[in-house]
């Protein structure tokens, strides 16, 4: 036989044996959703349903036949009677986050109907354990699958730490935790705040459950009942970071360590991580808080919460109503109510006004306080804050006056005369040493010995210097900025 003859029947030959397996009938089984189909290039028909499966349960029997798979979608599909066997049973086969979703023809006076199977088997703990996947496995992957496949990729050649695959739990102190105690009373924190009881540091509680929802328990040694909060992530996400306040020391317990000259001071905090399908996860984790023990405060020990937003100075006989508002965006730990009240020049409290619950998100309140005006005297108005633990905090005052014109006039005058003190200082100094800033030693031995005033210094090594005058107080700064 000539070799074109022979060529052009082992062509024939390779042909009908392709086209014969492809049209051969074959049945996949699709574990996940407990169902079998067969297909034979005609139709796809369910041959089996596992009792108790997804596909039972949605009502899905045998002999329906499968018109369409409308999820989930993967880039190989196309006409369903056109797929072969592995591409059929991966067409069948949903994710752990889409269901599939599959339409079968009519049956007699039945309309045509679609089912939504979800698989009910375990996920794993890690999805694509192996990287990178051969590319028959990347073409079988839907669009949600393709998006993690690539952030694990991403993290794997970036040396990331990926998604745990056990229960974790940390805890991370956003911000150095320090507390300024002098006179033996705190005056001020740093990365958390205090009640008229309890110190509240602010941290953070990370933690992870790989295989689904979960619930967070943290207890304190201070007061109060333990927190208990959702873990809403599951293996499809980093782990969840959540803030937490808690009560860990009374102000006896700072004081006191202040006293016996200690410089830190630490809380056990209990967490109690509970995962579905995985043992809980306990912990004791170590809260710090740094003393700074009778040293000059780096700013004002109150809380400077209250803003008079209307008039400073009203005129005896008239009509005093003050408008003030409470900031509560940034006081930690929020209160549950607050007090308009009056001091007296000692910081009691002499006289109450109206009384205002604080809503969860309030991040500010307005209040209007009305004042007698019979009288020359001045006032100071406070917010008394109440706490969850039932006690309170004053803010800083606001100062408002009550006056007469003669006095305004004089009050004037003064104030003309100490910024005129302050001018006449900065034009001697700018005529005699020419550049405050060129010597700033020399500026501020310059600066001491002028007798109006009272006091001068430098700070931040030399780019910015500071003083006050002798008989107003007032004080002026002048910036170096140094490169």
């Amino acid at each position: 036989m000539p070799a074109v003859c022979l060529l052009l029947s082992a062509a024939t030959s390779l042909f009908t044996t392709t086209w014969l397996l492809a049209a051969a009938p074959f049945t996949v089984t699709v574990e996940p959703v407990g169902l079998s189909v067969r297909a034979n290039g005609d139709e796809v028909v369910v041959t089996q349903v596992v009792p108790g499966s997804p596909a039972a349960r949605e009502g899905v029997k045998p002999q329906m036949r499968i018109q369409r798979i409308a999820g989930p979608m993967r880039p190989f599909m196309g006409p369903l009677l056109k797929l072969g066997a592995e591409d059929l049973q991966a067409a069948l086969t949903p994710t752990w986050d889409e269901p599939l979703v599959l339409s079968v023809e009519p049956q007699g006076k039945q309309p045509e109907r679609t089912f939504t199977l979800k698989r009910t088997d375990r996920a794993p703990r890690m999805e694509f354990p192996v990287v990178p996947l051969p590319d028959e496995q990347l073409s079988r992957l839907t669009a949600m699958q393709m998006q993690r496949y690539q952030v694990r990729l991403a993290q794997v050649m970036n040396g990331e730490p990926t998604f745990p695959e056990a229960p974790s739990l940390e805890l991370q102190q956003e911000e150095p935790t320090a507390a300024w105690v002098t006179q033996s009373k705190l005056r001020v924190m740093d990365g958390g705040g205090f009640t008229g009881r309890w110190v509240h540091p602010r941290f953070v509680l990370k933690s992870a459950c790989p295989l689904g929802k979960g619930k967070l328990e943290v207890r304190g040694p201070g007061a109060g009942r333990p927190l208990t909060l959702p873990v809403e992530h599951g293996s499809r996400h980093p782990s969840q970071d959540s803030r937490v306040d808690l009560p860990l020391w009374s102000l006896q317990d700072v004081t006191k360590a202040c006293a016996a000259g200690l410089k830190e001071l630490t809380a056990p905090v209990a967490a109690t991580l509970s995962c579905q399908e995985d043992p809980v996860l306990k912990k004791s984790l170590p809260v710090k808080l740094a003393l700074t023990c009778e040293q000059p405060l780096p700013r004002s020990g109150e809380l400077e919460l209250l803003v008079n937003r209307g008039t400073r100075t009203y005129r005896v006989g008239a009509q005093g109503v003050v408008k003030l508002e409470v900031l509560l965006s940034t006081l930690f730990p929020q209160a549950t109510s607050f007090t308009m009240v009056q001091v007296d020049e000692q910081g009691q409290v002499s006289r109450r006004f109206d009384t205002r619950p604080v809503p969860a998100d309030a991040r500010g309140m307005s209040s209007e306080v009305t004042l007698d005006t019979t009288f020359v005297h001045t006032v100071h108005l406070a917010a008394e804050l109440k706490f969850a633990d039932g006690s309170t905090r004053l803010t800083l005052p606001e100062e408002v006056v009550i006056t007469t014109p003669e006095r305004q006039e004089q009050q004037a005058r003064a104030k003309a005369k100490d910024y005129g003190d302050l001018m006449g200082i900065s034009q001697r100094l700018t005529r005699e040493l020419k550049s405050a800033c060129a010597d700033v030693p020399k500026t501020v031995a310059w600066l001491q010995a002028q007798p109006e005033v009272e006091s001068a210094s430098s700070h931040g090594e030399g780019h910015s210097i500071f003083y006050r005058m002798k008989d107003s107080g007032e004080s002026l700064s002048i910036l170096c900025h140094r490169r």
